[in-house]
């Protein structure tokens, strides 16, 4: 997507942290942006920050509610024609004691890193596909790429936004449609008072031995600042990159890590001749999705 300039962009968690730097960068480029998001009070900061910036709006949301967002969704049709880009940006961290975890911190951080996901493409992608355009971006984590210790729901959820992502981008180049992951490092962001806005159903009597909040315990204000996050962000999107990397300090830890996955796979052998026939088709499958995703790179509107 070359040419960004009166396109529509919705965003989810972007009235602070990552989204709001999305957005920031979105409107500096000329999008038309709306900003969704769970707290009516950061909603109104986040049109008085950035409001005289471009073509601001914004939308109470909250992305575990199925009817909500679909209702989103429509209005964005009916107002502005549809929506170009899909930003699935919310996201919560919790991060109790193993011995400590309950079924309600699973359900908590599923619902909304991975369910919220799904509920974004759910409500946006039937729109993409009949016009035969758009792009979408889901926020995941070095936490999907790197395995992190006392981290596993987290980890769990934003493994699962890049396994869903992956699959996408091959299956929706073909219509027109690009996909890509954001993984980013420690960033500036209110991650750590995302306990504060857990749901009522996925509250538990049970005290957790840690404090919840966020996958690690750095302060506010640590980390790569939100902008320069967004800046990766929106450049991703119109290079169509599969993986938006905005952190550099992880290219060696990545190295390793693929590589010991590369040293566990077993020595060449013998294969059975049906099960490499299935291989072979898949193989041939795959090649022809990812040249659809170089064509849709090409391709400048």
């Amino acid at each position: 997507m070359r040419n960004l300039k009166g396109k529509t962009a919705f965003v989810t968690g972007g009235a602070s942290g990552i989204g709001l730097g999305i957005a920031e960068a979105l409107l500096d480029r000329g999008v038309r942006v709306t900003i969704a998001d769970l707290r009516k009070d950061r909603l109104v900061e986040a049109r008085d920050l950035l409001g005289h910036r471009g073509e601001l709006d914004t939308t109470l949301l909250d992305v575990i509610d199925r009817d909500a967002f679909a209702a989103a969704a429509a209005q964005m049709e009916d107002r502005q024609g549809g929506c170009d880009i899909l930003v699935n940006n919310a996201g919560v961290g919790a991060n109790p004691k193993v011995d400590a975890v309950r079924y309600e911190d699973w359900d908590w951080v599923l619902a909304v890193n991975l369910g919220g996901v799904v509920n974004g493409i759910m409500s946006f992608m039937p729109g993409m596909l009949r016009r035969g355009s758009g792009h979408i971006v889901s926020t995941a984590s070095m936490a999907g790429l790197l395995p992190t210790a006392n981290n596993c729901i987290y980890a769990a959820s934003k493994y699962a936004v890049r396994g869903l992502s992956d699959s996408l981008r091959l299956t929706l180049a073909p219509r027109g449609i690009g996909v890509s992951v954001l993984y980013p490092g420690l960033t500036q962001s209110r991650m750590l008072q995302s306990a504060e806005n857990r749901h009522p159903q996925f509250r538990s009597d049970v005290p957790a031995s840690a404090p919840e909040g966020g996958p690690i315990a750095m302060p506010e204000d640590a980390g790569m600042s939100a902008r320069d996050a967004g800046e990766a962000v929106v450049e991703g999107i119109i290079a169509n990159r599969d993986y938006i990397i905005s952190h550099s300090e992880f290219r060696d830890e990545l190295a390793a890590h693929f590589n010991s996955i590369l040293a566990d796979c077993p020595p060449a052998q013998t294969i059975d001749p049906f099960r490499l026939m299935l291989e072979e088709a898949r193989r041939r499958e795959t090649a022809e999705a990812e040249r659809a995703v170089e064509a849709l790179t090409a391709r400048a509107d």
